[in-house]
């Protein structure tokens, strides 16, 4: 070590045996003295890192491998247990001038915080977890549930109560080398989601509901094997199987831990999607009721369903189902659950030979937008015939067709023809063969997805050029008309805020420019917002300006001390 290094060394360890002396009591320590400690811990942890990544000693390798374990563990600790005092302070009221100063100078506690005076600067205490620290919304809400989980809770009076999972709670705040953390909350999170949720501090006393055969709680017997010195494995293995033997044992099943619904799983690919449905015993009967018969190629439905079609808007042939003429019987005498023909009186799609009245207004078509001569030019093989059904895409295309068609007077069906928000840029159009989209959900969609989308569904483009075209209502009207809205979000996409997730369907459209104070209802006077950012801006907590045409976010001082306007890359 070279004499430099040992000095720096020397100075840090110093003023770290200072401080933590001077600190022995909580009373003690000080806001200038807890940051002075974080930031001289932080520094000499950085210090090992950078001396010892060129190390030829094995033995000093396993010293920093060690070093970073047990920091990665007591920061699990410091992170659940920030969380837990952010929400028992109600750190969200506090002012924004106080949380500006603390972004650069260190809390002076000689004095009580400054707090709003009316509504808080953060709805939740998530919120402000997220925007502090840089972190997503659901990784902030997660550490606040897990806090109330393994911290402590709170009543309506404040006061404090012990954690729900009390056994878990003692593994977690206390240290041991042979048991990491983030295994005791991982534990935690799976027996959080077979529990109702915590209604503590609305009144309602939670708590644990799953128990195992022997009368005590699993959360008991999941902190009994964390604690046993198994392999991680083992261990990951028999907490799994003791949640689930016990929320799916008749006797200590419970009615949270057997939630019924469907549920978006996170996209892995741009070619598929994947969803968990979860149902009651009796629904399921109805399912597997659905499989059998798109398995039985004898019915009409069997015989639909082994085709892996590419579904078309139009008339529906209902003589083509059937597969031969000895199986007729049996097909009439089944009812189709969902490929039953559509209604040849009210066609999809218009012939060359149908006489078009002028005086009917009409929608606007895809083709509407295509350039002169585009049409031709745009033009694309067939796709490849897909092979025949397995058994699982037999009942998935059973499931499809009942929930893409409706039932008509007269007994009949049709096909329900989904209305799709489709981002294309104008070179896309002009080459459907190759170009690609994205759906309102930021789901990509691959030029054959594409080309079936635009047979298929009442796509409602949203085509842009190099200067994007205006749609102008002016001061006629004040409400966003539906047209103007999907504007907004083929451009925005959803909330513009750097870091909101909110799907489309929850955004909201501010005026720029107040209507009240003479704001036109036009497309570069609006933004797209999710409920606590529009109300924010209308607050002025953040402000909405626009650059090169586009709205962008100006956020608090205390979150952005640049003060730059910023977009949410996150649709991106």
């Amino acid at each position: 070590m070279n004499t430099s290094a040992g000095a720096t060394l020397t100075e840090l360890h110093a003023t770290l045996t200072e401080l933590t002396a001077a600190t022995g009591e909580p009373e003690n320590l000080t806001g200038e003295t807890l940051r002075t400690l974080a930031t001289t811990g932080t520094a000499l942890f950085t210090f090992l890192r950078l001396h010892l990544a060129d190390t030829t000693d094995p033995r000093l390798a396993l010293e920093l491998a060690t070093t970073g374990q047990h920091l990665e563990d007591e920061a699990a600790r410091i992170r659940v247990t920030g969380a837990d005092r952010i929400a028992a302070t109600n750190a969200h009221t506090l002012d924004e001038t106080e949380l500006d100063t603390l972004r650069t100078t260190a809390p002076d506690t000689s004095r009580q915080a400054h707090r709003c005076a009316g509504k808080a600067s953060f709805q939740t205490p998530a919120a402000l977890l997220a925007s502090w620290t840089h972190i997503p919304f659901s990784e902030a809400n997660k550490l606040i549930g897990d806090a109330s989980d393994l911290i402590s809770r709170r009543d309506m009076a404040g006061n404090q109560v012990p954690p729900r999972f009390e056994h878990l709670a003692t593994l977690f705040t206390t240290p041991d080398p042979a048991l990491h953390p983030a295994a005791v909350r991982e534990t935690s999170q799976k027996l959080a989601k077979r529990e109702p949720k915590d209604q503590t501090f609305d009144g309602l006393r939670t708590e644990p509901t799953l128990f195992h055969a022997d009368g005590r709680p699993v959360e008991e017997h999941a902190a009994n094997l964390l604690s046993a010195g198994q392999s991680v494995a083992e261990t990951n293995k028999q907490v799994k199987e003791l949640i689930t033997t016990a929320s799916t044992t008749a006797g200590t099943a419970t009615s949270s831990s057997l939630r019924r619904g469907f549920f978006p799983l996170p996209i892995k690919n741009e070619f598929t999607r994947e969803f968990l449905l979860r149902v009651t015993t009796v629904e399921g009967e109805y399912f597997d009721s659905l499989a059998a018969h798109a398995a039985n190629g004898r019915t009409r439905a069997g015989a639909q369903a082994r085709v892996n079609r590419q579904p078309q808007a139009g008339t529906v042939d209902e003589s083509a189902s059937a597969t031969d003429s000895s199986s007729t019987e049996q097909a009439t005498a089944e009812p189709a659950p969902a490929a039953a023909a559509e209604p040849t009186t009210a066609p999809e799609t218009a012939t060359a030979n149908d006489v078009i009245d002028p005086t009917v207004p009409t929608e606007p078509s895809i083709l509407d937008f295509l350039p002169e001569g585009a049409l031709e030019e745009s033009t694309w093989e067939p796709e490849t015939v897909e092979p025949p059904a397995t058994v699982p895409e037999r009942a998935l295309n059973a499931l499809m067709d009942i929930l893409t068609t409706i039932p008509t007077i007269g007994g009949g069906s049709q096909r329900i023809r989904p209305e799709v928000l489709v981002h294309l840029k104008l070179e896309n159009l002009q080459d459907l063969a190759s170009g690609d989209a994205r759906t309102a959900h930021g789901v990509k969609l691959p030029p054959g997805d594409l080309r079936r989308l635009l047979c298929e569904a009442d796509i409602i483009p949203a085509v842009f050029n190099s200067k994007s075209e205006l749609l102008d209502y002016g001061r006629a009207q004040r409400l966003v008309p539906e047209k103007l809205k999907r504007a907004v979000l083929a451009r925005d996409h959803g909330c513009i805020v750097p870091g909101c997730t909110e799907p489309p369907e929850k955004i909201e459209f501010h005026h720029i420019d107040p209507w009240w104070m003479g704001g036109e209802t036009k497309l570069i006077n609006l933004s797209g917002l999710c409920r606590g950012a529009h109300m924010d801006a209308d607050s002025g907590r953040i402000k909405i300006v626009v650059v090169d045409g586009l709205p962008h976010v100006i956020l608090p001082k205390h979150i952005d001390p640049e003060q730059l306007p910023r977009r949410n890359t996150y649709w991106d």
